[in-house]
């Protein structure tokens, strides 16, 4: 019987959401249009024959038809291309699609509150890829291109694609790859009405605490096959925490120095002496995050095939992804002089007491000379990320004859997020000494001689951040694509096309206008009865250091404490230098403001508004002959971009008495427009030989190019830090496209229709790279650390795929249900940076030298099961991150597993767990010992029961 099985398993592959007979392509995408597989791709229909001949039905399903799928795309394909497939109905292998992606040779991801939230292919980030739905682009809600992968449930997909070289008829924008996320269409499907469902729990451990994940697809097509629909929803809560130490980063540069110890007293300022340059943190934070996410997912086709050569296809989804963060943080900051400062042999600040008010008490003359004390902060509030997004679209494709096809798509898509935020703080100017300690022998820094941390009696008002800032993006584009057929000639088909996408981003900034520091200076006593006592339970319980974190710090109601600080009586306390009289005046400016001292206002200054109007033509050929194909063509694109938004002024930058928090005093603002225009052609070739039957060789070039994100290329500015930090951040509306040529070569070869072995390698000549960068620039006599996207270095990334998945289906028994999968990559990298802007060199955002993914499962008797271990070496977050230095995140691995058991034939129940490990993110500047972050997130399990009719 189980050469039966085997027989069918080279034969079948999996149906996503209902046995399928064909699995081609969504029209319009990239897998019809840009030669991945043209020919219909076996699925886990029914087929006569069993291990005797007698005509049984045998339909192959799960993890092998999954695996089966996505060998037949990439050995079917006209270019480099990795694909992932549902292993049945509404069942995508993973909860997470970029938790599945990561399983592609190439593909690592980024988390975002221990889920899979961006992809990095080839070490380029996910500004770096394109990522489509059906074919098309779709709004996203992050101010920038990068897509969210968290907004899309799995249970709708059917196959998602990732396409590591280019063709012309391919949308621009991916340098390190495209990838295409491909929804269900009723007519690839079985005639009749069919339905399946799940419904379980999604489990976190840190939370402790579960929430539904409920989803159902349902299909239909008529028996005649020419009209059908099919649709499918989702619905998950899920609550999440997250457990973290941090520091904002590490400042280069002199320190002042207080000669003595802790017990001087009647030091002269003489005593302050300045020593460096050394590398001091800018403070230590200890924060616990608690979420909640609430995803609501719809998708849905409907086609008809209006006569023997015309085929309508419309489609849409619609996402409504929220997430509820509730934020904690206790901060000691950092600014000289220092008491007691050591430092190490590489410059990093070991140790240093911050002055007190007891020390400044018993030296005056320090006190006098503007000697700032030691401050805590304790922080909470809301900081919560509400979207919505849909796509629309429709497709018809026109055969007036066997060798003519003509495709035109058109689509709209919108996406919008509001991000109101509260973040209010309050704290104390500290009788005590903060000290602050690295001990190498610890995972984390230690911060002590803080005073009472869960004593509401010395709490005072600091600092209000109120906001609610938003993100829409809305865009249409529209697709004419024609194939051509030509015979009796090693040229096989020509294909030409052009498109048209109108896309505008606009951010829009509100928040309390100039009143932040209304109460800066830790003079105003909070009422007691306001605040309570946080528990730091099991706060990073294991990670070596954690026992000399605070215990307990104070809370509070963000919204409580804004109407104490509105109150008239409590605005009119005297306060930063300001007699009763003038304290008074300043009060009744703060009530006259519409909405009271911290209602929202629109701050123009942060507004950004940018349209992107793309115009392209390609010509394509194909060629081929009896065991090879290739295309050649050109992609030819004009972009064109208007940025607006207002320009202000800044007249005045003060510092806070007692305090070191910078205030600013704007002028009226003003309109301002800035256009650019660029034109680019982008030539492709893909060659494929079939070596023998099972092997295949392929060879690609192309020119790519990625256009900078749009609100990047916003005219927005703004300002804000502390003396010893001032910071600034903002658009670039010159910005210039990240160019790269890109060059690829792979050995594919195929043992059965499961199993493969595949070995790659990649060359991408880099120039005008696009990062995100944190510069110092001279503003008002002031040096500001200035955030924003800028053209980089040039250079290159090259590297090496190796990949595969093997089944034992030819072993006897029990055994016959083991299986493997696996891939490795390395990537080297040099980045030519401008070595006069800083003392180091470092490579490309988001490379990892090493990635690596291995999964083992059994599919047999009902049961399947896949254990996976995920790994990438360390690597660079942000070149100039915190202080202008580098950001690097420490190798991390995870363990994943998922396991279901068929209980008939149309029930099943389901386990899995992710980071079962619990598996913790390291972050380091430039040396390891210059700690960032170390931040826990837990483990996560889903599981229920699945349902198919």
């Amino acid at each position: 019987m189980w050469k039966a099985h085997l027989l069918c398993g080279a034969m079948l592959i999996a149906a996503p959401v209902q046995a399928q007979e064909t699995a081609p392509a969504a029209p319009g995408s990239p897998s019809e249009n840009t030669g991945a597989p043209q020919e219909p791709t076996p699925t886990a229909a029914q087929v006569g024959g069993d291990e005797s001949g007698s005509g049984g039905d045998i339909v192959v399903t799960g993890i092998r038809a999954s695996l089966a799928s996505s060998a037949r795309v990439k050995r079917d394909a006209q270019q480099i291309v990795d694909s992932i497939s549902a292993e049945d109905v509404g069942k995508f292998p993973d909860a997470n699609i970029a938790e599945s992606l990561q399983r592609i040779t190439g593909v690592a991801i980024d988390r975002s509150g221990g889920e899979g939230q961006f992809i990095t292919v080839r070490g380029l980030g996910p500004e770096f890829n394109t990522v489509l739905v059906n074919g098309r682009v779709m709004a996203t809600d992050n101010p920038g291109r990068e897509f969210s992968f968290d907004v899309l449930s799995s249970n709708m997909i059917q196959r998602t694609d990732v396409f590591k070289s280019s063709v012309p008829e391919l949308q621009e924008g991916g340098i390190g790859g495209t990838v295409n996320i491909i929804t269900a269409r009723p007519l690839e499907g079985r005639e009749g009405f069919h339905v399946a469902a799940s419904a379980g729990a999604i489990y976190d451990t840190l939370r402790d605490k579960a929430g539904p994940d409920l989803s159902a697809v349902a299909s239909w097509t008529n028996d005649a096959k020419t009209f059908g629909a099919v649709l499918s929803g989702s619905y998950t809560e899920r609550y999440s925490q997250l457990d973290f130490v941090q520091t904002e980063g590490w400042l280069f540069g002199p320190q002042q120095v207080i000669a003595g110890g802790l017990d001087a007293v009647g030091q002269p300022t003489t005593a302050i002496t300045t020593t460096g340059p050394i590398h001091t943190p800018q403070n230590i934070q200890v924060d616990r995050w608690q979420e909640k996410r609430r995803r609501i997912n719809v998708a849905g086709s409907v086609q008809a095939q209006l006569t023997d050569t015309l085929l309508l296809t419309v489609d849409g989804i619609y996402s409504k992804f929220d997430v509820f963060t509730d934020r904690n943080y206790f901060v000691s900051f950092y600014s000289q002089p220092f008491i007691g400062l050591t430092t190490n042999e590489n410059g990093t600040v070991t140790g240093f007491n911050r002055p007190g008010l007891d020390y400044l008490a018993a030296n005056p003359a320090l006190r006098d000379a503007g000697v700032p004390g030691g401050t805590i902060d304790f922080i909470t509030g809301p900081n919560n990320r509400l979207t919505q997004s849909y796509q629309i679209g429709g497709n018809l494709k026109w055969n007036p004859t066997e060798d003519v096809e003509v495709r035109l798509d058109a689509s709209t898509t919108k996406a919008r997020q509001r991000n109101p935020q509260q973040f209010v703080v309050v704290g104390a100017r500290t009788p005590e000494a903060p000290r602050f300690d690295l001990d190498p022998d610890n995972d984390i820094p230690t911060a002590s001689n803080l005073g009472p941390l869960n004593d509401p009696s010395f709490i005072t008002a600091h600092y209000m951040s109120i906001t609610n800032n938003r993100v829409r993006d809305r865009g249409s584009e529209f697709h004419l694509d024609s194939d051509f057929k030509v015979h009796d000639s090693i040229l096989n088909m020509v294909r030409m096309g052009v498109s048209y996408s109108d896309r505008s981003k606009r951010r829009e900034a509100y928040n309390n206008n100039d009143t932040n520091c209304t109460y800066c200076g830790y003079e105003t006593p909070i009422d007691p009865s306001l605040l309570g006592i946080l528990d730091l339970d099991d706060f990073l319980a294991g990670v070596k250091g954690s026992g000399n974190l605070p215990k307990q710090m104070i809370t509070f109601d963000p919204n409580a404490i804004l109407a104490y600080v509105s109150r008239p009586d409590v605005l009119a306390t005297p306060r930063q230098g300001r007699d009763a009289a003038q304290q008074a005046a300043e009060a009744a400016r703060l009530l006259a403001i519409p909405g009271g001292p911290f209602g929202v206002q629109p701050d123009l200054g942060g507004y950004s508004d940018v349209n992107e109007k793309v115009l392209a033509a390609y010509v394509s050929m194909q060629f081929g002959g009896e065991n090879w194909g290739a295309n050649a063509g050109v992609r030819v694109v004009r972009t064109q971009t208007d940025s607006r938004g207002f320009a202000r002024p800044i007249l005045a930058i003060t510092n806070t008495v007692g305090d070191d928090t910078l205030q600013f005093q704007y002028g009226p603002t003003s309109p301002l427009s800035v256009r650019n225009s660029y034109v680019n052609a982008l030539p492709s070739a893909n060659v494929k030989y079939n070596v023998t039957n099972k092997l295949v060789a392929r060879a690609a070039f192309s020119q790519t190019v990625t256009r900078p994100t749009l609100t990047d290329l916003g005219v927005n500015n703004g300002f804000g830090g502390r003396i010893s930090v001032p910071l600034s951040s903002g658009g670039n509306p010159n910005l210039e496209p990240f160019k790269s040529t890109n060059y690829d070569v792979s050995i594919e070869w195929y043992l059965s229709p499961v199993s493969y072995f595949s070995v790659g390698g990649f060359y991408k000549d880099l120039s005008k790279f696009l990062e995100l960068q944190t510069l110092p620039v001279e503003r008002f006599g002031y040096v500001f650390q200035d955030t924003r996207t800028r053209n980089g270095q040039t250079g290159y990334i090259r590297g090496v795929e190796v990949g595969g998945q093997y089944a034992f289906d030819w072993l006897p028994g029990f055994a016959s249900g083991f299986g493997l999968a696996g891939n490795y990559t390395y990537v080297d990298s040099k980045a030519n940076r401008d070595s006069s802007l800083a003392d180091y060199q470092c490579g490309y955002n988001g490379l990892s030298p090493h990635s690596a993914n291995g999964s083992v499962f059994f599919e047999k008797y009902g049961l399947s099961a896949r254990g996976s271990y995920n790994w990438r070496s360390e690597y660079l977050r942000s070149c100039r991150d915190f202080q202008a230095r580098p950001r690097n995140r420490s190798s991390y691995g995870q363990f994943d597993f998922n396991v279901s058991y068929d209980v008939t034939p149309n029930f099943q129940v389901y386990a899995q767990g992710v980071n079962v490990t619990n598996s913790k993110v390291d972050e380091w500047s430039v040396l390891k010992e210059r700690f960032l972050l170390l931040q826990e997130t837990g483990a996560r399990y889903n599981f229920g029961i699945r349902a198919k009719f």
